[in-house]
């Protein structure tokens, strides 16, 4: 199975359905995401965090992966 991020879009898509109120289940399906997915971004947007300052803390955080630079010695 491939696994992908949720995009900009998405998230936008889930705050504007969890602020009119809809299900968790609605949500899920319409975007063909997992139930826990969805819940992990309304546990943030509860916070009063917005999809787009999510979105870029994940930017933010991406940044960070990944294997650091080597410095190379000079051999004499």
């Amino acid at each position: 199975m491939t696994y992908r991020h949720l995009s900009i879009n998405e998230l936008i898509i889930i705050e504007a359905y969890y602020q009119i109120g809809k299900k968790v289940i609605d949500i899920a399906k319409a975007l063909n995401r997992s139930r826990q997915t969805i819940y992990r971004v309304i546990a943030i947007l509860k916070k009063g965090c917005s999809a787009y300052e999510y979105y870029e803390q994940y930017k933010k955080n991406k940044r960070y992966c990944g294997r650091g630079k080597t410095q190379l010695s000079k051999k004499d």
